[in-house]
């Protein structure tokens, strides 16, 4: 596994990809996390004539693309049920009268290039349904009724749901659907989010399961009892994210500010964002509270970042307009001139923070969101940290049961100086089928 600094020209395999999207094959994307598959899918998007819808497995990956979810995107709700075969659940969509599910057959129609984002997410039946409807909708005999179809993601990442613990994951490769679309697949080998060549080695073992050795020794001189209070941790359930952060922030002295969402558009829409969006619609501060940005944003009349999704720092001052300080006060996001928050940055600038409005779609009466683009940090969820790239976190990985869970949080981190672990543990998930599938492709 190669690291940024190995390298002194576009690598080949990004080459490949690029030519091979722009030929009009269909595309399987993958490679560590970190390796830039996000960019350079996104360097494909802005190059391409031809019409891109971005989707995802889960809101949370959806909005991270600015897509929307495959569910939707295809107006197929949530997929045939156990022994419901694909064309029954067909029949089933085109009696159904809501509108949604004609939208999403309209989109299916139009649609020139699919890409799916985190595609390790979706399971393969799902997929394979996704398959018959461009083909039935589409009216063509050939997968995906001719529609072009790019895959992104790491199989060696977060697996697709599954209701029940004792049944096996449904991966997307094992599928029809996956065997008939011929998805060519290109592996991204540089990493570029770390740089240093034995960390980038460790998390390469870690990412195949191999803890032991050089990686075991490089990965246990992180643990430490007792990081600083101000370091991230994350966490594989969401009780736990909650307490800590209320535990911290109760330890702060002076009043709390809570912050309340603007939001407005169809309830349904609404529900979606708040559930998805890492900013919380209810979002308690004070001063002195850690937190993190939940969105980039370029400072005006220059090219560098005023601040990017994943920063932390600390609110240096919350300025309320006319409100006593004894109170608990509300702010609105669109609310008066006085209204502002503060944020110190790790390298000592102070800024301002802005309201950001998110849309749930770009349709003139869809739902919106507005809130300050920040969320509390003392901790957060692996799930939502996918994605991410953090300066250091604190990791309890004991209790990661998901294939590649452990994965995800570790290669998080920036640096191995900025990963720190709470405490050993005696191995890690990874799939044993995931495995196997790229040792085939390779």
């Amino acid at each position: 596994m190669q690291t940024a600094k190995d390298n002194f020209e576009l690598v080949s395999a990004e080459n490949r990809f690029i030519g091979a999207a722009h030929g009009g094959r269909n595309c399987f994307l993958t490679g560590m996390a970190g390796t830039g598959k996000s960019t350079l899918l996104r360097r494909f998007i802005t190059e391409t004539t031809k019409r891109v819808d971005i989707t995802a497995p889960t809101g949370v990956a959806a909005l991270n693309v600015g897509g929307m979810t495959i569910h939707r995107f295809c107006g197929m709700m949530l997929g045939p049920q156990p022994g419901q075969s694909n064309e029954e659940y067909f029949d089933q969509l085109r009696r159904d009268p809501r509108k949604s599910i004609l939208a999403g057959f309209n989109r299916v129609k139009r649609c020139q290039v699919l890409v799916i984002d985190e595609i390790s997410m979706l399971p393969g039946r799902q997929f394979d349904f996704v398959e018959f409807l461009f083909r039935r909708l589409r009216g063509r005999d050939e997968p995906f009724g001719g529609c072009q179809v790019i895959a992104t993601g790491d199989f060696l990442q977060l697996p697709p749901v599954r209701t029940n613990e004792g049944v096996p994951y449904d991966w997307a490769f094992q599928s029809e659907a996956w065997c008939s679309a011929e998805l060519k697949m290109i592996q991204l080998e540089t990493v570029r989010r770390q740089d240093e060549p034995t960390f980038v080695s460790a998390l390469s073992n870690f990412r195949n399961g191999r803890v032991w050795g050089e990686c075991a020794r490089v990965l246990q001189s992180r643990v430490r009892s007792n990081p600083p209070s101000t370091m991230t941790r994350l966490f594989t359930h969401n009780v736990q994210v909650d307490k800590w952060n209320a535990f911290q922030l109760s330890e702060l002295p002076g009043d709390e500010s809570v912050l309340e969402a603007e939001l407005t558009g169809p309830d349904i829409q609404r529900e979606f964002l708040i559930k998805n969006l890492l900013t919380p619609a209810t979002l308690r501060l004070k001063a002195g509270a850690m937190v993190m940005f939940t969105v980039n944003k370029t400072a005006q009349g220059a090219n560098l970042p005023l601040h990017v999704n994943g920063q932390v720092g600390i609110v240096e001052r919350i300025q309320l307009s006319g409100r006593k300080s004894h109170l608990t006060p509300t702010l609105s996001p669109k609310g008066g001139e006085g209204e502002k928050i503060w944020v110190r940055l790790a390298d000592g600038r102070c800024i301002e923070v802005e309201p950001f409005t998110w849309r749930y779609s770009q349709e003139d009466d869809a739902a919106t969101f507005t809130q300050f683009p920040l969320r509390l940090a003392w901790a957060m969820t692996i799930h939502k940290s996918q994605g991410l790239t953090l300066d250091a976190a604190y990791l309890d990985i004991r209790a990661a049961r998901e294939p590649g869970q452990a994965y995800v949080a570790v290669s998080r981190v920036r640096t191995l100086a900025g990963l720190n672990f709470k405490e050993w543990f005696k191995g890690v998930h990874v799939s044993p089928e995931a495995i196997q599938f790229y040792k085939e492709a390779a």
